[in-house]
C-alpha cells in the first residue's frame, strides 16, 4: 500500500520523465477495484484440457519428436553417471555396515570371496570396466563443464568437438 502511494505521489514527476503517459490515480493502483477470483486453478485447468479435448488437440509430443542433440544427451549422461555413482557408494558404504557386523567379512575379506569364485578374466574385465566408465566420463566432461566456466568452448565447433571426445 504504502509503495502505492509513493507511486501516486510522484507519478507527475515520472509522467514528465516520459515513464508515464499520464499522471497516476489512487483508484488506478486500488487493488479493492480489481474483479475478484470467481474460479479456482484446478477450475481453470479443467476448462483448458477441456477445451483442448473438444478442438481435438494433441498433447505435446516433446521428446517424442524431437531429434537428440548431442549437448542435451550428454547432460543427461553426466547426471546420470553422477547419480549412479553416488548411489554405488551409498549402497556399498550401508551394506559394509550391514555385512561387517552380521557376518565379521571387511574389505580384505570381501575381495578374496571375489577372488574364490575364480571369474572369467573377461568378466572381471568388463565388471572393472563399469566402473570406470562412469567416473572417466563424469571426470572428463567435469573438465568441460570447468573450461566452459572460463569462457571457452561455446563456439558451436568446440562445442562438438569436445563432446566428440
Amino acid at each position: 500500500m504504502a509503495l502505492s502511494s509513493l507511486l501516486v505521489r510522484n507519478s507527475a514527476a515520472i509522467s514528465r520523465l516520459g515513464m508515464l503517459s499520464c499522471p497516476l490515480s489512487s483508484a488506478a493502483l486500488s487493488s479493492s477495484l480489481a474483479a475478484p477470483m470467481t474460479t479456482t486453478a484446478q477450475e481453470e485447468m479443467a476448462k483448458f484440457w477441456d477445451k483442448n479435448a473438444q478442438k481435438k488437440r494433441p498433447m505435446s509430443p516433446h521428446l517424442t519428436i524431437y531429434k537428440p542433440q548431442l549437448t542435451a544427451m550428454l547432460s543427461m549422461t553426466h547426471r546420470g553417471t553422477g547419480a549412479a555413482m553416488a548411489g554405488c557408494v551409498y549402497a556399498f558404504s550401508m551394506g559394509m555396515l550391514v555385512v561387517n557386523p552380521l557376518l565379521g567379512w571387511d574389505f580384505p575379506t570381501i575381495i578374496s570371496f571375489v577372488k574364490s569364485l575364480e571369474l572369467h578374466p573377461w568378466l572381471i574385465l568388463g565388471g572393472k570396466w563399469c566402473m570406470a566408465w562412469p567416473i572417466s566420463y563424469h571426470a572428463m566432461n567435469g573438465i568441460r563443464h570447468l573450461t566452459w566456466d572460463t569462457g571457452y568452448g561455446f563456439d558451436m565447433k568446440v562445442l562438438y568437438s569436445s563432446g566428440w571426445f
